[in-house]
């Protein structure tokens, strides 16, 4: 299973992302309602850069959302899957590990 990165970072870009498209705006329109570049929009989302709390008041207020909302694991879709898969990686690998055994030991019983 692939590696889940849910630090906090991760889950502020995807709401971030989830958020500007459900709000119809581009990196350049948001970056023009909250006064900054859109190569600053760009880095954000790239994971090159993290705003500072002002600036993520006023992401949220162009976006019309809570800032909370911005770091919540299950804020977007994106961020739900990913929740998904680290809370039942374990659960879905053990499970994994024991069907394989019983059917090692199933075969060696045949043989």
């Amino acid at each position: 299973m692939e590696n889940v990165d849910m630090g906090i970072r991760h889950t502020f870009i995807q709401n971030l992302k989830f958020y500007r498209k459900q709000a119809g705006l581009t990196q350049e329109k948001l970056a023009e309602k909250i006064g900054m570049s859109t190569a600053y929009i760009g880095d954000m989302e790239a994971r090159e850069r993290f705003p500072s709390a002002e600036t993520i008041d006023k992401i949220a207020d162009a976006l019309n959302v809570r800032p909370s909302i911005l770091f919540d694991e299950f804020g977007s879709p994106a961020s739900i899957n990913d929740s998904f898969k680290k809370i039942y990686a374990k659960t879905l690998q053990h499970e994994l590990k024991e069907k394989l055994e019983q059917a090692v030991e199933d075969v060696c019983k045949m043989i």
